[in-house]
């Protein structure tokens, strides 16, 4: 009873948040990344007003959740509701650059000082508790005033949620919308201002519960405080199917109760990580297909995945224009070949890096760009192939080269051992688990000492700095083309066909679930190529140079660089290598501003990426150049004209096209 107490107390915040998550998921079809966040900015602010300000506790509560309520309203309103009618996909992505966007106003605010200094960043602080009563123990267990606080509080937030959801017009209306959102339109219930107030009541459900957990676990104002507990709030939330607060709840207590038990009897507390993400994963496998229900817009990905259109034969066979290009092109390929020689060993090694990273954000191209899945944890695939990498050159002797191919095949099974299970079923579940794998890997697979190494990965001995970067540069050219093939051939043809429509592509024979797994897999080994290459230019290799945060970065890079060209992956990155040319102080501000904050405005404003605009471009100076227009003007015609000179399999094509047009547009109610 001692340990199901202590498991109860622990599992309220998970809890919490599962509904908080259930909620938002309900009142718009998004799965919110940024709860998290969410909650750790309101307990951010709570230390702000008692550690900075000296404020009261329950004077300072009342800011502290009045701020969370309006920071819940803000994003729904000016983020999601422009968003609304766009496919559940871009609003999952917009939730990503949110959180970013919440972390940096997190990291902002001020923070209590000590000995004279403000405690910035990794500095924990005791946090504040309303009364100071005794401790007392219960069997093998010691409460003291943070654990009654979480046995008073917690059923509080819930018998109110409850209360609100079965009582309130508006809780009633929260369900009605959830079931069929067109038809409580139709009965005159405001639809997005109940969207609104789920996201309110969601941004205080986390609120509570990272200030009911905070006093128990201590707070630590560094970059990932958010993602572990937001874990275990999505593992509930997703065993609970998004589609029931009450299960949600149920397996939120259940998941707190497993955490006191694998702690109580391992002593390991990052275990119980990748316990959740084993149960999630096992539960998911077992799960049939028709128990999800989902949407055509939570599976359209087309407004973000805008190819890069190939100009006119009468452009490219232009000798002005062939002459421009094979001008740029030869510059651009002397600059690279040139820049060792003019740069120093630290920039010559800095660009290396960015050749490393390129290569994962161009893996997740291909995996979110042409496949329409979301991974939010490719940089945690990249770690294990540079930290297991490492143990394959330093303890075990295996040569670097053969170290090499070795992890990349080992990214590529670790691909299909997260994928198998979540790719089977339609809608967004592979970012939960790859988020879920990322954060496991951080916090428990990397420091194990049968996994890491001893901290470097050597590389041989003829091969420098200057080398090294030749190298690096070689693989990344060799990636890029190999993802050229593999767009244009059968296989990238069905990646694409499955992500703008999956019931037509099923129709015409093509293997819906094989074929996901398969750009999976191929998007893992390249993840893993770009590890190793980027751990083999750091040499020295830690769990902490594989933070879970980064998938969400290398996630926005490729969103910002436009996701259905491998041009905008490398736009991506270079966009992202903007912060590292910063003063190391502002870096952190820096970066999550250009990423988060750019991401946002792409996706409302710029769905084509950087490289839509980049082709914009082009366009435009092929056409000054040549005199040739590069997008032709289209002379309309009658419907049935242009049927009649269809025949056979370019009139099917037209039909499906045609079929297919309102489901790539994404509706939702």
């Amino acid at each position: 009873m001692d340990l199901l107490a202590l498991g109860l107390v622990l599992g309220m915040s998970t809890a919490l948040l599962a509904v908080g998550l259930v909620l938002v998921h309900m009142s718009s079809r998004v799965i919110n990344f940024a709860q998290g966040e969410i909650g750790a900015f309101a307990v951010a602010m709570m230390i702000t007003m008692t550690a900075r300000a000296h404020w009261p506790y329950w004077p300072a509560l009342a800011v502290t959740l009045l701020a969370t309520a309006v920071l819940g309203a803000v994003i729904e309103r000016t983020i999601i509701q422009r968003l609304f009618d766009a496919p559940r996909l871009i609003a999952l992505l917009a939730t990503v650059g949110i959180a970013q966007i919440v972390l940096l106003l997190r990291l902002l605010l001020p923070k209590p000082e000590r000995g004279g200094a403000s405690v910035l960043f990794q500095g924990a602080t005791t946090f504040p508790l309303p009364f100071h009563s005794g401790q007392f123990t219960f069997g093998r267990v010691v409460f003291g005033p943070q654990h009654i606080l979480v046995l008073i509080g917690g059923p509080i937030l819930a018998f109110a949620t409850a209360a609100f959801l079965t009582r309130s017009t508006y809780g009633l209306a929260v369900r009605a919308a959830a079931e069929n959102a067109p038809r409580a339109r139709l009965m005159g219930i405001p639809v997005r201002r109940v969207s609104t107030l789920a996201w309110v009541v969601a941004a205080l459900l986390a609120g509570g519960a990272f200030m009911l957990l905070a006093p128990i676990n201590g707070y630590s104002s560094a970059d990932a405080i958010g993602l572990p507990l937001l874990l275990r709030g999505l593992a509930a939330a997703t065993l609970a199917g998004f589609g029931s607060v009450g299960l949600a709840f149920g397996w939120g207590l259940g998941i707190g109760l497993l955490d006191s038990l694998i702690f109580y009897y391992t002593k390991q507390a990052n275990l119980s990580d990748a316990v959740v993400l084993g149960v999630v994963l096992v539960a998911l496998l077992i799960r049939r297909e028709a128990r999800r229900r989902t949407t055509a817009g939570e599976e359209s990905s087309w407004r973000l995945a805008e190819p890069v259109r190939a100009l006119p034969s009468e452009i490219t066979a232009h000798p002005r224009w062939r002459a421009l290009v094979f001008g740029v092109s030869g510059l651009g390929a002397a600059a690279v070949l040139a820049a060792p020689l003019m740069l120093s060993p630290a920039r010559t090694y800095l660009l290396a890096t960015i050749f490393g990273t390129s290569i994962v954000v161009l893996a997740l191209t291909i995996l979110t760009g042409w496949s329409g899945q979301v991974s939010l944890g490719h940089w945690g695939i990249a770690g294990v192939a540079g930290i297991f990498g490492s143990r394959l050159v330093g303890h075990w002797g295996m040569s670097f080269w053969l170290a090499f191919l070795v992890v990349a095949v080992l990214g590529g099974l670790t691909a299909l051992l997260i994928g198998l299970p979540a790719l089977r079923l339609p809608g967004t579940l592979l970012a939960v688990v790859t988020l879920g794998f990322a954060v496991v890997s951080e916090s428990w697979l990397y420091d194990k000492s049968w996994f890491k190494g001893d901290g470097s990965l050597v590389r041989p001995e003829w091969v420098g700095n200057r080398t090294y970067y030749y190298l690096a540069a070689g693989v990344l050219l060799a990636c890029v083309l190999s993802a050229r093939a593999l767009q244009r051939g059968r296989l990238g043809r069905n990646l694409v066909a499955i992500r703008d429509n999956p019931a037509q592509a099923a129709a015409f024979g093509i293997a819906v679930v094989r074929t996901r797994l398969t750009g999976f897999v191929l998007s893992g080994v390249l993840a893993a190529i770009g590890g190793f290459v980027w751990a083999g230019c750091v040499v020295t290799v830690s769990p902490n140079s594989f933070p879970a945060t980064r998938s969400l970065t290398i996630l926005a890079a490729a969103i910002i660089g436009g996701l259905g060209s491998i041009f905008g992956a490398l736009l991506g990155t270079a966009y992202l290598a903007i912060s590292l040319f910063v003063p190391e102080d502002a870096a952190r501000y820096v970066g999550l501003t250009s990423t988060g904050l750019g991401l946002l405005i792409l996706i409302c404003f710029f769905p084509g990426g950087l490289a839509r605009l980049a082709m914009l471009g082009r366009n435009a100076l092929a056409t000054w150049v040549t005199g040739v227009a590069a997008t032709p003007r289209v002379t309309p015609v009658e419907a049935t004209e242009a049927m009649s000179a269809l025949t056979g399999d370019e009139l099917v094509e037209a039909v499906l096209t045609a079929q297919a047009a309102p489901t790539a547009a994404g509706s939702h109610p």
